[in-house]
């Protein structure tokens, strides 16, 4: 029963010490409170509570926005992320950057 305890306690300490962090770039004329369009998600991958990149870590705006002025690059850290990296005590330690567009500026196709 005692390690039955522990074990929950344990699990909902992981649960609790996840957060959702999130910062958003605006480039263009871009501004917050506009209507956005998702483009792209990115899982970026790191070691070590985020100081040891693994794989294609560098991600250039230009590959996925193309000739696009205005644009957002939203940067954060979701729950699923925390909670990776919270089981793994910080050896892994995933983020996700996702590329938004303005609304107005998607070609609707008729």
């Amino acid at each position: 029963m005692r390690k039955m305890k522990a074990t929950l306690l344990a699990a909902v300490c992981c649960l609790m010490m996840t957060s959702c962090y999130t910062a958003s770039v605006y480039h263009g004329k871009a501004v917050p409170g506009e209507a956005y369009v998702k483009v792209n998600s990115v899982k970026n991958h790191h070691l070590i509570v985020g100081l040891v990149p693994v794989g294609k870590n560098k991600l250039k705006a230009e590959d996925y926005m193309k000739e696009r002025e205005s644009y957002v690059v939203k940067h954060q850290l979701t729950f699923l992320d925390g909670f990776l990296g919270c089981i793994t005590g910080g050896l892994y330690t995933p983020s996700t950057t996702t590329f938004y567009v303005p609304l107005d500026s998607v070609a609707v196709g008729k």
